[in-house]
């Protein structure tokens, strides 16, 4: 992880602990390559039976927006989270 990243999550993990209560739900939204190998590679890092998925496809169907929601204990599982996701090459966590 790179230091803009890791100051980057530090402020994620803060506003986290400041404005929201845990355990709680928590909305993730990424937007990738409207490609099947990515889409399953992002959502085999949740447990989809604990989720609620929504997808939306870009005009020219090239990209995927991908919402999940998911109950989350702390704010460092959903850093954890995010830092495992960000592995998958061309992913934007919004």
């Amino acid at each position: 992880m790179n230091y803009s990243s890791k100051k980057d999550y530090e402020k994620l993990r803060d506003d986290l602990k400041k404005y929201q209560k845990w355990p709680s739900d928590y909305i993730f939204k990424f937007i990738i390559l409207n490609e099947l190998n990515k889409i399953e590679d992002l959502l085999s890092k949740f447990d989809l039976k604990k989720c609620r998925v929504s997808k939306k496809e870009s005009s020219n169907k090239k990209y995927i927006s991908i919402t999940i929601i998911k109950h989350m204990k702390n704010p460092d599982e959903v850093i954890n989270k995010y830092i495992d996701v960000s592995k998958i090459d061309g992913i934007i966590s919004l």
